[in-house]
């Protein structure tokens, strides 16, 4: 089970996701308190990287280190 660490607020980040990664639609990134993995499975085939990769790269934009997954 993933659980991401996030030091931002998901709502607080989209715009930086979506800046980051223009290719991503609202859908992409809808996520749900506590459904962690289904939002990394989504941005994971997505963008067709690891859910290690997506993992790495979510929490770094939360942290404000924004960062190609």
């Amino acid at each position: 089970m993933i659980k991401l660490k996030l030091e931002s607020s998901w709502d607080d980040m989209i715009q930086m996701v979506l800046e980051a990664e223009p290719q991503l639609t609202p859908e992409n990134i809808d996520f749900i308190e506590g459904e962690d993995e289904e939002l990394v499975r989504r941005l994971s085939q997505k963008l067709n990287r690891s859910y290690e990769q997506i993992t790495g790269w979510v929490e770094s934009v939360s942290a404000n280190e924004v960062c190609i997954a």
